[in-house]
């Protein structure tokens, strides 16, 4: 049976593992995953096994179900990997995100975040606190990777962000000199120079002084690697 993961944003907030032939997914109690928002309908959108494979198909909701980013007015096959746009949700069939949490399994299983036994809500007051965490989360940001360390920092909170070990830095890392990198971010560009005199900077691959980042690129410095995330509109 496939795994659903899923998403707000860029966040995974459920897995689920169904030992169902027919999955639904809205509002209602009695959908086998059921998510308490309005943006989703009662009865929203059906995952069935057909053969071999899986179709998906919207239920007659009122905000519509998104395939490879296509409304569906039908039911069409579904892939390992294809993502399900449903209201401020998204589905990802048969595959589990990086840091995705923890599959619930069994038939009509359907334990939650809350942790209330036979239920498999996301709340009312959860889905608040996941959108505001979302909508920071869709900004453009940076990963930094360093002495097996890493983390995130979200551009929209620091518009120049200097990268490095040294007191002074807004993003302080474990490895390398004093100040690494400085990241720009104004008019929906980013931009990331180098300030170290004696390290050479390489934007994928390439060694660049300076140079103006897109949605993905890898900056490396003296055990430094930045990859640049860009706003999801």
């Amino acid at each position: 049976m496939p795994k659903m993961t899923v998403l707000l944003g860029r966040r995974a907030v459920q897995v689920h593992d169904l030992d169902l032939t027919t999955i639904r997914v809205g509002r209602d109690e009695e959908m086998d995953i059921v998510i308490d928002n309005p943006s989703v309908s009662r009865r929203h959108v059906e995952f069935r096994k057909d053969g071999t494979g899986w179709v998906v198909e919207d239920m007659g909701s009122s905000n519509g179900t998104f395939l490879r980013g296509e409304k569906l007015d039908a039911a069409q096959p579904v892939e390992a990997g294809d993502q399900i746009g449903i209201g401020k949700f998204s589905i990802v069939f048969d595959k589990v995100v990086a840091d995705a949490p923890p599959p619930s399994a069994g038939p009509k299983l359907r334990p939650t975040m809350t942790g209330v036994e036979g239920t498999m809500h996301i709340k009312p007051h959860e889905v608040k606190e996941l959108l505001q965490d979302s909508e920071r989360k869709r900004r453009a940001q940076i990963t930094w990777e360093s002495g097996g360390q890493r983390g995130t920092h979200y551009l929209s909170e620091t518009p120049a962000v200097l990268v490095g070990t040294g007191d002074l830095c807004d993003v302080r890392v474990p490895r390398g000199p004093k100040h690494h990198v400085l990241v720009v971010s104004k008019d929906n560009t980013c931009e990331v120079r180098n300030l170290h005199a004696w390290s050479k900077m390489k934007v994928n691959g390439t060694a660049k002084g300076r140079a103006v980042l897109n949605d993905g690129d890898v900056v490396e410095i003296a055990g430094l690697k930045i990859t640049f995330v860009a706003d999801i509109n």
